[in-house]
């Protein structure tokens, strides 16, 4: 595909507006959150433009991406507002004694914020599992960083970190259901 500027961005995409504002509507029934949800679906459009196939039709792509959009706005706000609701975790979650330690996620990975059920699961986890674990999902390291500091290809590290993490999801599901109220509703999904 050849390059577009912005101009023949809009001149192609400008017709399909009113059609992206209703739909919007529809989706949405408030005009400001209708123009919102077009002008980010725009931007999405114009960040990706270059995946657009000029044979495919490029009202059905941007209507596609609006609908997605707008999916993906109803299930974060979805997870908003579920934690709102719970104050318990939003205390949990926010708690300004533990913001230093974002900053050096490190120095606590071992410390008593870690609930006992954490610890067990991370310490039953296999040495490779655990230790990819440590680095990116505690430590905070890029797939790269992580790979060059175990001495692996950067695709390991993915594969381990995806086996480990299921390993803990799996361990943990009950006591993050039963103490946080988490996951509930995911088993019809999966």
């Amino acid at each position: 595909m050849t390059a577009t500027t912005c101009d023949e961005f809009m001149d192609l995409t400008t017709p399909h507006l009113p059609r992206l504002f209703r739909i919007g509507m529809r989706l949405t029934h408030q005009p400001s959150e209708s123009q919102d949800l077009v002008q980010e679906a725009l931007t999405k459009a114009w960040a990706n433009w270059d995946r657009f196939e000029q044979s495919g039709s490029l009202g059905a792509w941007l209507s596609r991406i609006l609908v997605n959009t707008f999916i993906s706005r109803h299930r974060h706000q979805k997870v908003v507002d579920a934690t709102a609701a719970r104050p318990d975790l939003m205390a949990h979650l926010y708690d300004p004694h533990r913001l230093e330690e974002a900053h050096a996620p490190e120095g606590s990975w071992h410390g008593q914020h870690f609930s006992d059920e954490v610890t067990d699961a991370l310490a039953s986890l296999p040495d490779h599992y655990r230790r990819v674990v440590e680095l990116v999902d505690v430590e905070g390291l890029a797939y790269k960083e992580a790979a060059e500091a175990l001495g692996c290809p950067v695709g390991t590290v993915m594969s381990r970190l995806h086996r480990a993490r299921k390993q803990l999801r799996d361990q943990l599901a009950d006591y993050a259901r039963e103490d946080y109220g988490l996951g509930l509703g995911l088993e019809a999904a999966a």
